[in-house]
């Protein structure tokens, strides 16, 4: 225990800005057929209070190991070329290696290699209908959810319950988009269903998106996706609703919320239909342009213990937990992000691991340090 609060210390004078394209975007756009390069490296640790039998972070997406002196979580590359008018057709390539590639799972192969992702590869055209259809074809990162798979592009390092387990991560198949005007744009996808590859069942899963930003301090996305996702069953279907919003109510701060509904039929208690559902909400206040707080709080319901499979015990079916999640982020220099974090976790049955069985809440600091390029 000495050596893990060691390492809390030690790491805690490096404190996280989100990651964005660095110098070797503008570097290589000019240099390889105009293809940008960008990336970043993503370190990590964090130390459980529960100190864990098993040495893992119960119900975390990302940040799964407790104890570890260093996290390798990402090596992440990404090449952009994507069509900007008409008639033009580029593409778009993200891969990943490390422990977040493997937990981003969903395909096989080349594609998914333990711990290699390729979990974007598309084609994407502009056809010349009105104001232009954008068509992608191939691996996409999904529309739904508030946060992202890059760690650096969220505000916290760990990732929401609603992330992990309410939406998937990435879709294969068919996206259309089409930007109406500055205010509004509209999506349709036909997909071969979540966070697959190759498709678990024989039938496609259908995505609606609709986007609009009444005002430049507003921004509002709504989304569906309908379709048979359970492996080797197209007869029960899956229906998900996905609400995003942002205010910036000052240049800086910004206040963000996502609600989540879904529902699987047939595979709830009883052979009825399972659903789960839950919210959370976001604060972000940038106190100048190195260094940030953020604090993020939610509350998600697995009705019918689907989406979790936690450990209850009968007649016990029904799961909720919640979380408030505190994250400092500092920018050493250009490049550099580091933040800390404390995070807890409660549950209304005990499903987090301790050092003696489990329990019904989980606390954790976590340190990150990324470097964008």
């Amino acid at each position: 225990m000495k050596s893990k609060l060691f390492l809390i210390a030690a790491l805690a004078c490096a404190l996280a800005i989100p990651a964005s394209a660095g110098p070797l975007a503008d570097a290589t756009s000019d240099m390889l057929w105009g293809i940008e390069i960008g990336g970043y490296i993503d370190i990590g640790s964090t130390y459980n209070l529960n100190d864990p039998a098993t040495d893992m972070n119960s119900y975390r997406v990302f940040d799964t190991d407790d104890g570890d002196f260093v996290d390798f979580h990402a090596l992440q590359f990404s090449f952009d070329k994507l069509p900007e008018d008409c008639d033009e057709v580029g593409f778009r390539v993200d891969m990943m290696y490390g422990e977040d590639a493997a937990l981003v799972g969903g395909g096989s192969g080349v594609l998914d290699d333990g711990n290699l992702n390729i979990y974007q590869a598309y084609i994407s055209y502009i056809a010349p209908i009105g104001n232009g259809l954008t068509i992608d074809l191939g691996r996409f990162a999904t529309w739904h959810g508030y946060e992202v798979i890059e760690s650096g592009l969220n505000d916290q390092f760990s990732r929401s319950f609603l992330f992990g387990y309410a939406i998937p991560f990435t879709h294969t198949g068919a996206r259309f988009t089409y930007t109406i005007n500055e205010m509004w744009e509209v999506g349709y996808s036909l997909t071969q269903g979540w966070d697959t590859v190759e498709d678990n069942n024989d039938s496609l899963t259908h995505h609606i998106m609709i986007r609009t930003m009444p005002t430049e301090q507003i921004y509002i996305q709504n989304s569906l996706a309908y379709g048979p996702e359970m492996p080797g069953d197209n007869g029960s279907y899956t229906l998900l609703y996905d609400l995003v919003g942002t205010y910036q109510a000052t240049e800086q701060f910004l206040i963000g919320a996502n609600f989540d509904w879904g529902q699987t039929e047939d595979y709830g208690v009883g052979g009825g239909d399972a659903d789960w559902w839950g919210i959370a909400g976001y604060l972000r206040y940038d106190v100048n342009d190195k260094f940030y707080a953020a604090v993020r709080g939610e509350w998600m319901n697995d009705e019918d213990n689907l989406r979790l499979g936690a450990p209850l015990i009968a007649p016990d079916t029904d799961v909720e937990l919640w979380e408030v999640t505190l994250t400092l982020g500092y920018e050493v220099v250009d490049g550099l992000l580091t933040r800390v974090e404390y995070r807890h976790d409660d549950a209304d049955s005990d499903i987090f691991v301790d050092d003696s069985g489990l329990d019904n809440t989980q606390d954790t600091i976590s340190l990150e340090v990324i470097y964008s390029f």
